[in-house]
């Protein structure tokens, strides 16, 4: 299996074949509401996560953060993608 990594950067994802959108999105995700940062893992399930943005983030910038599975079930039921 190839590096998950070796989408980053590029202008669509090695995994799912969409480009990045213009603000930055991975084509698969797009906007997620009150969500900092995000990736769809490139096709492995185990490196995919969510950060939210929260008051505290400098001082635990880990505190709101889903990974994994549990992280594309939330991108897949709030993605702005095909809706």
């Amino acid at each position: 299996m190839e590096n998950y990594l070796d989408g980053y950067d590029k202008e669509n994802c090695k995994h799912c074949g969409l480009n990045r959108k213009e603000q930055g999105y991975d084509g698969c995700i797009g906007e997620l509401r009150g969500v900092m940062n995000a990736c769809c893992g490139h096709g492995q399930k185990s490196t995919a996560y969510v950060q939210f943005n929260h008051s505290n983030y400098k001082e635990e910038p880990n505190k709101i953060l889903l990974q994994g599975e549990k992280a594309l079930k939330y991108i897949k039921q709030h993605s702005s993608v095909g809706k």
